[in-house]
C-alpha cells in the first residue's frame, strides 16, 4: 500500500502531511495578517496562481523549451546551442514578467480606472513595452555575438 502511494503521489505520506500542515499554517497567517477582510481574496488569488502555473504555464513552457531544444539541435549534445537558447529564453522571460505585471495598462483594459486614479492615459504603455522588449532582445543578441566572437578567437 505504501509503495503504491509513493508511486502515485511521488513521495511518502509524511511529505503529504507536511505539505497540508504548511498550507494550513499559510492560510491561518493570511487570515491573521488581513484580519479576515481580504484573506479570502488573497487565498483565491494564490490558489488561482498555483493552479494557473502548474496546470497551464508549466506544461506550456516545458513544451516550448522542448521545441526550442529540438529546433536548435541541442539534443545532439552541442553545448554551444544550449547557450544560444538561453540568450532567447532570458529576454523572453523578462518581457513576459513585464507583460504580466503591466498587462491592463499595456492592453488598455484599465483605462477608466487608471485615468480616474492618476489623471493620465495608458496610451504609451504598449509602445514602451515593445521598446523594452526589443531592447532586451537586442542586448541579449549583442551579448551572444560577443560570446561567439570571444569563443572563436
Amino acid at each position: 500500500m505504501a509503495r503504491r502511494f509513493r508511486y502515485e503521489y511521488g513521495s511518502g505520506p509524511l511529505h503529504l502531511v507536511a505539505i497540508l500542515a504548511s498550507f494550513s499554517l499559510a492560510g491561518w497567517a493570511l487570515v491573521e495578517v488581513f484580519h479576515g477582510l481580504y484573506a479570502t481574496n488573497v487565498a483565491i488569488w494564490l490558489g488561482g496562481a498555483v493552479v494557473g502555473h502548474d496546470l497551464v504555464l508549466l506544461p506550456l513552457y516545458s513544451l516550448l523549451a522542448a521545441i526550442a531544444y529540438r529546433g536548435l539541435g541541442a539534443a545532439a549534445g552541442d553545448p554551444r546551442r544550449v547557450r544560444a537558447l538561453n540568450h532567447l529564453r532570458i529576454p523572453a522571460f523578462l518581457a513576459a514578467v513585464l507583460f504580466l505585471v503591466w498587462f491592463p495598462e499595456i492592453l488598455g483594459l484599465g483605462e477608466p480606472r487608471f485615468r480616474h486614479a492618476t489623471g493620465l492615459t495608458t496610451h504609451g504603455y504598449l509602445g514602451r513595452w515593445l521598446l523594452i522588449t526589443g531592447a532586451l532582445f537586442a542586448f541579449s543578441a549583442v551579448a551572444f555575438a560577443l560570446r561567439v566572437r570571444r569563443a572563436r578567437q
